[in-house]
């Protein structure tokens, strides 16, 4: 007995005083510092979150990976590029993070489930579940009974529908962009998802109203990265605080970059005072972050 308490309390020092052991895994940031790459999961069509431009992805969440990226970069003292991972569906690209092909995914709205396998860092967004309807809808159980609705496959629009609204049918796409896509061709003329990523793309159906007034439900936005990986789960919360507390700060480079996104002038048009409200809220939940 005595021999077994000695090699627990040697192997729980060596746990406190660092000492690398055997059958500890890579973290992300091991694997970023020897490969030189942050393996960043995308989908297209997903604005305002992202979407593919050229060879690359822009979008509000690509704004926050390239804040990850650059102190991913400061903190391994090396440069540090990010190398997209597309993902065909939610459940695929839920997976690619749990199994570590991807080391994180930015746009990613709240849900209880993956958080049991994932870690989600501070949000940097508020949105709810909602639809696109056609006009006089109202969006509602009793106005939506009988209709056919699309939702992405998995995603937490897709659940929260299928418990409010019993009486319809949900029609599930594989993508965002597989959703839109139906929206736009008639195949569909409902849709439900973000609130965000619909006000985003109302231009995808004409004629179309962001409803109902209240969400069917409010969830945060945030990243999500392999789970028990508190080094890189640290430096994503900085790099989101640092961007969130530039935009407070009225940075020109940070109104720019947020503004183009979800800001005034953009397709979600929200205020800048409403952005810079809600990115206060998130901070004071933790600390503010003082300039360097």
């Amino acid at each position: 007995m005595r021999t077994r308490l000695t090699a627990l309390l040697g192997a729980l020092l060596s746990l406190s005083l660092g000492i690398p052991q055997a059958a500890q895994a890579e973290s992300v940031v091991q694997r970023v510092g020897r490969t030189g790459q942050l393996k960043v999961l995308v989908m297209n069509d997903d604005l305002p979150y992202i979407t593919a431009q050229g060879n690359g992805y822009g979008g509000l969440a690509m704004e926050f990976v390239a804040e990850v990226q650059k102190e991913l970069s400061q903190a391994l003292n090396k440069p540090v590029t990010v190398t997209p991972v597309p993902a065909q569906s939610v459940e695929q690209g839920l997976d690619s993070i749990v199994a570590g092909s991807a080391d994180i995914a930015c746009g990613v709205s709240y849900s209880w489930g993956p958080a049991m396998v994932v870690d989600y860092t501070l949000p940097f967004a508020l949105t709810g579940v909602r639809l696109l309807t056609p006009p006089g809808n109202d969006g509602t159980p009793t106005a939506l009974a009988g209709q056919r609705i699309g939702v992405v496959k998995n995603s937490l629009a897709a659940s929260t529908l299928a418990a409010a609204v019993p009486k319809a049918t949900l029609v599930p796409f594989e993508t965002p962009q597989a959703a839109l896509t139906a929206l736009s061709s008639g195949q569909i003329k409902f849709l439900g998802g973000d609130s965000l990523w619909l006000m985003a793309n109302r231009s995808a159906a004409a004629n179309n109203n962001l409803a109902p007034q209240v969400p069917y439900s409010r969830s945060a936005v945030a990243c999500i990265i392999p789970e028990n990986n508190s080094g890189i789960l640290n430096l994503s919360n900085l790099a989101i605080a640092r961007l969130m507390q530039a935009y407070i700060n009225n940075d020109a480079a940070a109104l720019s970059r947020i503004n183009r996104w979800i800001g005034p002038g953009s397709s979600l048009n929200l205020s800048q005072n409403a952005i810079q409200a809600y990115f206060t809220n998130v901070l004071l939940s933790a600390a503010l972050v003082s300039a360097p």
